[in-house]
């Protein structure tokens, strides 16, 4: 983290010490001054890694209490701007469970290997979803490269209140060299997810850009004016912020 740090641009942080891993931190996204009210919030979470276990090889480490804590504190002390709608996004590298739900339905993208997130659920799910998350983008599987959603099921009480559906579970595909192979698939090329966010509409728009293809691949309207849709990016479009 402290080599990271010290690259252009960027914004990364350690997080703080008694939050369990090494990268946990938040990103607001500002309106414009003179305002600076925050319009969306980007959290980063350390997702660990591969643990010892009698219950999957190979078995991966989960989301401690710790940060589940933290990542509640940080989305309930936003000073959001009860006129327009704020968009939350939350990344770590290796998926939750919920990844590998029968129940998902995939709206883009394909599913080409079992999900390998960890065998223990602490439900950092269950707090995406009472905090009203957007969207949530993980990596780690080589092939699996789709955007899904869980349909809705019955939630404790206090979850009630929240009319928000969501969020979305996107991977954001194979973009790197060494590790992220395809297993010999000849035709499966690297790729990246690419997030646009217009705060000003409450949009949220995703699809991927893959190499040796110049046009936009999977392209999907996740939100728009605030709610969530599913289409394949038929809506239209007004000005937005890219976020690469």
């Amino acid at each position: 983290m402290s080599i990271l740090q010290t690259l252009p641009f960027n914004l990364s942080e350690s997080g703080p010490e008694e939050v369990e891993g090494v990268g946990n931190f938040c990103l607001k996204i500002l309106d414009h001054a003179p305002s600076n009210v925050p319009r969306s919030t980007l959290y980063f979470l350390d997702s660990h890694g591969q643990v010892p276990s009698r219950t999957r090889n190979p078995d991966y480490d989960h989301i401690k209490q710790s940060q589940i804590d933290w990542f509640t504190r940080s989305a309930r002390q936003r000073d959001d701007d009860a006129n327009h709608v704020h968009l939350s996004l939350v990344f770590q590298h290796i998926p939750l469970p919920e990844f590998a739900d029968s129940r998902l339905i995939i709206h883009s993208g394909h599913r080409e290997e079992p999900p390998e997130g960890p065998s223990l659920n602490s439900h950092f799910y269950d707090a995406l979803v009472r905090e009203g998350v957007s969207a949530f983008g993980c990596g780690h599987d080589h092939v699996n490269d789709f955007c899904a959603l869980l349909p809705r099921r019955a939630l404790p009480d206090d979850y009630q209140n929240n009319t928000q559906c969501g969020p979305w579970l996107c991977y954001g595909g194979a973009s790197g060299f060494g590790g992220y192979c395809s297993y010999g698939r000849a035709s499966f090329h690297r790729r990246a997810r690419v997030w646009e966010l217009d705060t000003s509409k409450g949009s949220l728009y995703t699809w991927k850009r893959i190499e040796y293809a110049a046009s936009r691949v999977d392209e999907l309207a996740l939100f728009h004016n605030g709610s969530l849709v599913g289409n394949n990016g038929e809506q239209e479009r007004g000005k937005s912020s890219l976020l690469r």
